[in-house]
């Protein structure tokens, strides 16, 4: 059952005057802590609060702000629409009524002065964040009330929230206001303005203008220390390597220098670190470095420890996935399918990059760079002329078909090459029921024989 919490004026009064400077009679001037509303907090069973006004549950309290049964006045503005409470911290949340709803505004520090607090127009950013559920009902409430420049301010002040009703409502804005929406997004690019919304700004800002690179140079390194908005900077990136790939790889080569990408050594919540959208910039950088074709010394840490990695090969389309039906014996890729295969990606669209939750291949890209550059290691190298040798083996009977270990047998072709490439210096190899040696001087692959499992 609920249980009502019925102050006591005294009691009321008291803690008035914690939050602010107390309550004000109906002749006196207002007072910047407001008057005691009639809206009260309200517990459940189960240590969950609502904001009651009468016997309206309007909004539920986030769980962290109150000690479970805290007792705690509701204080309101003159208006009677902007009111406040006194948090558990100290800091005092604002609480906004739109149309007969209520809806949480901003946190700010305590006690409370509604002369200096956030009024709805400054605070529905934080509104369209905190609603979750009730976003649909919030933006019928601001239309209402606020108008086609209330939903154009909630749209800019709420632009780092992941909501579907934010591109909804965008795409319902007259030109002349998804037009202001877009203006001021494009101001987040800037060096020193704040990176919410920055996802947003680079999705519907036209990165590729002339003239972008100096701006957006300086925002991918002020952003990577430490590392903010890692996918906004993922687009980011890609353009700068579009519009100037001298600078675009130098940028990109420093931000692979920073150790905040490295996600296991990063600091916070999953939500906060974004693995994926680290490891979208790092794609990202590994793609402006090798588009730039400089020498960049972090690039051959992300070229990885497998040397055999199907996208390295190339066919007649580019760099494998790794899903073709292959024997492997596919060369490595050149310069000039490389080359291609990085115009494809610098043409991905941000929605694209913005989206990337796997399936990234820095190692790629890293291969490309060091292509470019001349760097490639040659014991890679040496792995994949190894893999290529010519086969020698029997058509049958198969190795897998019960012969005795040690008689001559056809072994699945891929599996022989592919563990050539992973041997780089072995001249006996031993792979599932089948062995065969590699033979450097006459280039084959040969002596395949059947062999007790390992």
């Amino acid at each position: 059952m609920s249980r009502p919490l019925r102050l006591s004026f005294a009691l009321a009064l008291a803690l008035a005057l914690a939050l602010g400077s107390g309550c004000k009679g109906s002749s006196s001037a207002p007072t910047p802590g407001g008057t005691v509303s009639s809206a009260e907090v309200q517990w459940r069973d189960g240590g969950a609060a609502d904001f009651v006004i009468g016997d309206r549950r309007l909004v539920g309290l986030p769980k962290t702000e109150l000690a479970e049964g805290a007792r705690t006045p509701i204080m309101q503005d003159e208006t009677g629409k902007r009111l406040a409470y006194l948090t558990a911290s100290g800091d005092v949340r604002t609480v906004h009524l739109v149309g007969r709803n209520a809806y949480l505004g901003p946190i700010v520090k305590g006690p409370i002065d509604f002369g200096r607090a956030p009024d709805l127009d400054a605070s529905l950013g934080a509104m369209f964040e905190s609603a979750g559920d009730k976003r649909g009902q919030l933006v019928v409430d601001v239309r209402t009330e606020k108008g086609e420049a209330g939903i154009t301010r909630m749209l800019i002040d709420g632009a780092h929230v992941d909501a579907a009703e934010w591109e909804a409502e965008y795409a319902k804005l007259p030109d002349p206001r998804a037009a202001e929406v877009k203006s001021a997004l494009a101001a987040r690019l800037e060096r020193g303005k704040p990176s919410a919304g920055l996802r947003r700004a680079v999705a519907l800002v036209p990165l590729r203008e002339a003239g972008r690179a100096p701006l957006l140079a300086a925002r991918v390194r002020e952003l990577t220390d430490p590392v903010r908005e890692p996918r906004a900077l993922a687009v980011m990136l890609r353009a700068l390597a579009s519009l100037d790939k001298t600078e675009g790889a130098k940028v990109a080569c420093e931000t692979l220098g920073r150790s905040p990408l490295d996600t296991n050594n990063a600091k916070g919540t999953p939500e906060e670190i974004d693995r994926p959208g680290r490891e979208a910039l790092v794609e990202a950088a590994m793609i402006a470095v090798a588009a730039g074709g400089a020498e960049c010394a972090p690039a051959a840490a992300q070229l990885g420890d497998d040397a055999c990695l199907p996208y390295f090969r190339c066919g007649e389309s580019g760099p494998l996935t790794g899903r073709e039906t292959s024997r492997q014996d596919e060369p490595l890729c050149t310069k000039e399918q490389l080359t291609r295969a990085l115009a494809q990606e610098l043409e991905r669209t941000p929605a694209d990059v913005l989206a990337i939750t796997n399936g990234t291949r820095p190692q790629l890209f890293a291969f490309a760079a060091l292509v470019a550059a001349d760097r490639l290691p040659a014991t890679f190298t040496t792995a994949h002329v190894r893999r290529r040798y010519a086969l020698v083996q029997p058509k049958e009977p198969t190795c897998d078909s019960g012969v005795a270990p040690g008689t001559a047998c056809h072994c699945d072709e891929a599996t022989l090459r592919d563990q050539t490439c992973r041997q780089p210096v072995s001249t006996s190899v031993h792979v599932g029921l089948c062995k065969f040696e590699v033979d450097d001087k006459q280039k084959k692959l040969l002596n395949v024989v059947a062999a007790v499992a390992p």
